[in-house]
């Protein structure tokens, strides 16, 4: 697998967090759930560190359609790996956000299964749309909804990954051991081919449980608990 994590794992700025991931990490998925003028400045301001330290995925502003847009337009001309942007109801501007996504980015625009059937609802109606799919493994846990079901419909459209623990009423948490020995027989099972190669990002937002999940999927066997920080 391709492991990486979201930049939400200290208090400091998208570089601190790149810094923080190097050596643990081969990616970090930049999480942009907004976008104003001091958004882009920070990123303007710290894109190289963070790009000589790791490579970079961002997660689209998920608050509205047309920050996701405006995020699109700044970062087409960078080195991003995959771009995740969240379904939403109106159908007829999510088909304007992932038409604008493609022509900008192409395939590396992934839309993202959430914690509810918002991405089953949708889908068939903007299928026609040669965008990729961000299958998230936790929300899959959380809604009951099968991982090999969502493979077995949308995996060939699957180009990032996201994992997280799920104890039925939240995710984004520790997983246990049986998770994440499940999740490494999912990918193995459904990715065979493209396993070593797909971006897999741990979605918690604690730098001890990340870490541990992170070097618990780089080796085996897993361990029992994460490390203090």
């Amino acid at each position: 697998m391709n492991l990486g994590a979201t930049s939400w794992q200290d208090a400091g700025t998208y570089v601190d967090n790149a810094r923080l991931l190097a050596g643990h990490a081969s990616f970090c998925e930049l999480l942009v759930y907004t976008w104003n003028d001091e958004i882009q400045y920070q990123l303007e301001r710290e894109w190289d560190a963070m790009a000589s330290l790791l490579e970079l995925s961002v997660h689209l502003p998920a608050d509205s359609a047309e920050n996701a847009a405006a995020a699109l337009k700044f970062f087409r001309e960078r080195e991003v790996l995959r771009f995740t942007v969240h379904p939403i109801v109106d159908v007829a501007m999510l088909r304007r956000l992932l038409t604008l996504g493609v022509n900008l980015v192409g395939d590396r625009l992934c839309l993202e299964n959430l914690e509810n059937d918002v991405f089953e609802t949708v889908y068939t109606q903007v299928e026609d749309i040669p965008f990729s799919v961000t299958l998230d493994y936790g929300h899959l846990l959380l809604t009951g909804a099968s991982p090999d079901r969502f493979a077995d419909l949308y995996g060939e459209r699957v180009a990032e990954v996201h994992f997280h623990g799920c104890d039925g009423s939240r995710c984004h948490i520790l997983p246990d051991e049986a998770t994440l020995a499940g999740f490494g027989d999912f990918m193995d099972r459904r990715f065979a081919g493209r396993s070593a190669d797909m971006p897999v990002c741990v979605e918690t937002f604690e730098w001890p449980v990340t870490r541990f999940i992170l070097d618990s999927l780089a080796r085996a066997p897993v361990a029992a608990t994460p490390e203090g920080s």
